[in-house]
């Protein structure tokens, strides 16, 4: 599978860098857990993740659509990654 990145994505609203407190660099337990759906570095790898280990297309459009999915008003208060990834799976026909 193709690895998509940030030219791949529907939005630019994204912030380029770690937002505030968050350091690129390390990677805690709780940088594993959570997803923060303004860092742009992070909607990529989610994204990628959740297609890559899926049974989905592997396309852009998939990418995209996970994507899409996070933007959902309904996942504006999902951080967990595990939550997150079952919100996708369950949303993946609604969308």
């Amino acid at each position: 599978m193709n690895e998509f990145d940030e030219n791949d994505l529907v939005n630019k609203d994204y912030e380029n860098t770690t937002t505030k407190g968050d350091n690129p660099n390390y990677t805690a337990i709780r940088d594993r857990e959570r997803v923060n759906k303004k860092e742009r570095y992070e909607v990529v790898y989610f994204c990628n993740a959740f297609v890559k280990g899926y049974q989905v297309p592997k396309t852009k459009e998939s990418f995209q659509k996970v994507e899409k999915i996070l933007k959902l008003p309904q996942a504006s208060n999902i951080v967990m990654r595990e939550e997150l990834k079952n919100f996708v799976a369950q949303n993946w026909n609604k969308i």
